[in-house]
């Protein structure tokens, strides 16, 4: 399927992504920035070519679900790497990461029922995406890696909060599903 040779692509530029980023020159972040731009691009194209071609499947919604973990979480564990996030900063990269595992543990305890993505998911998305590509990019300008963690920090705290929600939820559940069978 060609939606899935799209992601499968993006699965491969991972390790180029993390190598230009660690060798941190200019011209490897700027690779490394297009390298992010284009993988962000692959994430909109393989799931438009999959809906327009009817080309929809659950291997690929979920290859495209672990393309999408895997690039933020390689990104992350490289910006850490070269001291991109110090200090606190680096807890924000922490929660980002930690959410994949949490809400991965919830998809497989209760399926994937109530964790959808809302718009505000998408926000945090957009922050997520802008933090790293800030951060990645070699700088501009003088606010740059200020503004890039922030954005980071911001998409942290909103994590805080959605995964609160799909825990309550997950929780509701449980308890209806203990409700319903005494």
């Amino acid at each position: 399927m060609l939606a899935n040779l799209i992601t499968s692509v993006r699965l491969l530029a991972l390790v180029p992504l993390y190598l230009l980023i660690v060798q941190d020159t200019v011209a490897a972040r700027w690779a490394a920035l297009a390298v992010l731009g284009v993988a962000g691009l692959s994430d909109i194209l393989d799931g438009w070519v999959a809906r327009r071609f009817g080309l929809t499947s659950r291997f690929g919604a979920f290859l495209d679900l672990v393309a999408d973990r895997l690039l933020t979480m390689v990104s992350l564990i490289a910006l850490l790497t070269v001291g991109a996030l110090p200090g606190w900063w680096a807890l924000a990269g922490l929660v980002l990461v930690g959410r994949f595992v949490v809400v991965a543990g919830l998809g497989e305890a209760f399926g994937d029922q109530g964790l959808k993505v809302t718009r505000l998911e998408k926000v945090k998305i957009g922050l997520q995406f802008l933090g790293l590509a800030l951060l990645i990019a070699p700088p501009v300008f003088a606010a740059q890696g200020t503004v890039g963690r922030a954005s980071l920090a911001m998409a942290a705290v909103m994590t805080i909060w959605l995964v609160s929600g799909y825990v309550r939820t997950a929780l509701c559940r449980a308890d209806a599903g203990k409700s319903a069978a005494a």
